[in-house]
């Protein structure tokens, strides 16, 4: 293990007191982010943190946008926005994960192309279920039927215009960063971007699918339907990777 990752690991404290700072964790949220930064953090080192300050910048003004009307609606998480322990750990288990395989002989490109478009899924419905529940014309993916805002398995036009543009946003400085490294090419960036940020979205897609037909059946909870739509996301990368 790079000791230089270890020295990353002072900075963990501070998430944590930021986090709470800002009421983007509880307590308990703000703990199991610790945790999962710290993995991430020892798997990946300094670019794989940054690629994780960035997913929690952006998810946090997805959260922001038009707050007090999702309040007023009661479509906020938690009380003031802040995500919980099992929040955290749906998100974060598998781009933990990921970052460690670095300790393995895997590809040091695909495992941050597979890190890239597991998070990249998680903001993808971050964003669509934040700022798509602004918009009031919600319709069910499989059936688009009216549907109540907020709804599991509820699409907006709105909504699915940010889940497209967001993990973009994510995998273009993702990518920039790395090619700017001379980890890969630069002529291979613009295909790399195109596709992390595609499977982000086709994600995010497969998790309203999830959440039509086995979230709202009471089969599944929107933990288990979060962290099966960024594996769904994981496995077709790592299939069109080594493709």
């Amino acid at each position: 293990m790079n000791e230089y990752n270890l020295l990353l690991l002072v900075f963990i404290p501070l998430l944590f007191l930021l986090g709470l700072r800002i009421k983007a964790f509880s307590r308990e949220g703000a703990i199991a982010a610790g945790v999962v930064g710290s993995l991430i953090i020892i798997g990946g080192g300094w670019l794989f943190f940054v690629m994780l300050f960035l997913f929690l910048g952006l998810s946090y003004i997805s959260t922001l946008a038009g707050f007090e009307k999702k309040k007023s609606w009661s479509l906020q998480e938690g009380l003031k926005g802040e995500r919980g322990a099992r929040n955290v750990l749906a998100a974060g288990a598998l781009p933990a994960a990921i970052s460690l395989l670095n300790f393995w002989n895997f590809s040091p490109n695909l495992i941050f192309f597979l890190f890239v478009v597991a998070l990249g899924t998680i903001l993808s419905d971050t964003a669509a279920s934040e700022i798509g529940s602004l918009d009031e014309n919600t319709y069910m993916i499989l059936t688009l039927k009216p549907g109540e805002t907020g709804i599991n398995g509820g699409v907006s036009i709105l909504g699915t215009a940010v889940s497209f543009v967001f993990p973009i946003i994510f995998s273009l400085l993702g990518f920039v960063i790395y090619g700017l490294l001379g980890s890969i090419p630069l002529k291979s960036l613009p295909g790399l971007i195109l596709v992390s940020g595609l499977l982000a979205f086709a994600g995010s897609l497969f998790d309203s699918v999830l959440g039509e037909t086995l979230e709202n059946r009471g089969y599944l909870t929107k933990y288990s339907v979060n962290f099966g739509a960024a594996l769904f996301a994981t496995v077709v990368a790592v299939l069109i990777f080594v493709g």
